[in-house]
C-alpha cells in the first residue's frame, strides 16, 4: 500500500521544477544594493517556503503511512498494543484520504485551466 505513494513522493523530488530562476541579463548589471527590492526578496522567498512545506509535507505523508505499516506488522508480532495500532492506523487512513483530496483538487484545477479559453 505504501510503496506507491514512495515512488509518486521519489517521482515528484526527481521532477519537481527548480524554484528559483535565472535572473535577466538586465538584473546581472543592475548594482547589487538597487537588484534587491523588497517585493523581489518576498515573492522568491515565499516561493522557496512553499516549496519547501510542500517537500516537508509530502515526507511526513510518507513517514505516517511507514509508521501505520510498522505499527500493523509490530501487532502481528505480538509487540505492539491495540490502542498505538488503532491510532498508527486511523493517522495513515487520514493522511491517505488527505493526500488523495489534494490530489483530486489538483486534477480539477489542472482541467479547468485547460478549459480556459485563450
Amino acid at each position: 500500500m505504501i510503496e506507491p505513494i514512495g515512488r509518486a513522493a521519489a517521482a515528484y523530488g526527481l521532477h519537481r521544477a527548480p524554484l528559483a530562476q535565472p535572473a535577466p541579463a538586465a538584473a546581472l548589471a543592475t548594482p547589487p544594493a538597487a537588484a534587491a527590492s523588497p517585493s523581489t526578496e518576498t515573492t522568491a522567498s515565499a516561493e522557496s517556503s512553499f516549496g519547501a512545506f510542500l517537500d516537508r509535507q509530502v515526507s511526513q505523508a510518507v513517514e505516517t503511512l511507514n509508521e501505520g505499516e510498522r505499527m500493523s506488522v509490530s501487532a502481528v508480532a505480538g509487540k505492539a498494543g491495540t490502542h498505538e495500532v488503532v491510532r498508527s492506523v486511523l493517522a495513515a487512513e487520514m493522511t491517505v484520504q488527505t493526500v488523495v483530496s489534494i490530489r483530486d483538487r489538483m486534477v480539477q484545477a489542472y482541467q479547468d485551466v485547460m478549459r480556459m479559453a485563450i
